[in-house]
């Protein structure tokens, strides 16, 4: 909303912050052909599947649908999260990809798709959108979230589906969800580094 009263029209990427990808601008590349998309696609919002390396059950997975026409993507047939390992393996052969949870987007599609999913989030936001780019904007943000019951934007928005999302599948690039320390270090390992804070780690898991 803050971003819509600067730019109403503009595109934003939602980065999740704790993601390792082997190549930076390979990856960013992805994320500038998915921009190209929405700016001749303005009612898309797009979301980045990881080809995945293997069955993982501790990701969420994308299962594409039919092709976008003219774009390059596809739509999202459904989403899978933290699969058991037979039906991870299923998944894979499949041709599903792993959520990324990385998002690009035209703004007024994102709120449209927000209000469609979850319009008690959209109108609990509504008090505070005069403040904002004010001197009263920090006090009223911070009551706004103090009174916000918890959601998960997966469950809540996303895997409801809306119609107008798409997945770009990204390939030639590794990348691993680093919200766990073990994590970290199976990606360190890989690649042949160490982290004075990982023996720690791991005798405590010990």
């Amino acid at each position: 909303m803050r971003i819509a009263g600067i730019a109403p029209l503009g595109a934003v990427a939602v980065l999740p912050s704790d993601h390792y990808v082997s190549d930076d601008s390979m990856f960013m590349g992805h994320v500038a052909a998915a921009f190209a998309v929405v700016e001749v696609r303005p009612d898309l919002v797009v979301l980045l599947g990881i080809t995945p390396e293997n069955a993982e059950t501790e990701y969420g997975w994308i299962e594409p649908g039919e092709p976008i026409p003219g774009t390059g993507l596809l739509r999202v047939a459904r989403f899978w999260e933290k699969p058991a390992p037979q039906l991870a393996r299923t998944l894979l052969d499949r041709g599903c990809v792993w959520n990324s949870f990385v998002v690009v987007a035209r703004v007024p599609a994102l709120l449209a798709m927000i209000r469609g999913t979850v319009p008690g989030l959209s109108r609990a936001f509504a008090p505070a959108q005069p403040p904002l780019r004010t001197a009263a904007e920090p006090p009223a943000v911070r009551a706004l979230y103090e009174s916000l019951a918890p959601l998960s934007f997966s469950d809540d928005v996303l895997a409801k589906r809306p119609a107008n999302l798409a997945v770009l599948p990204v390939q030639g690039v590794q990348w691993s969800d680093w919200g766990q320390p073990k994590r970290v270090m199976e990606t360190l390992g890989r690649l042949g580094m160490e982290a004075a804070w990982g023996e720690r780690t791991a005798d405590q898991s010990a």
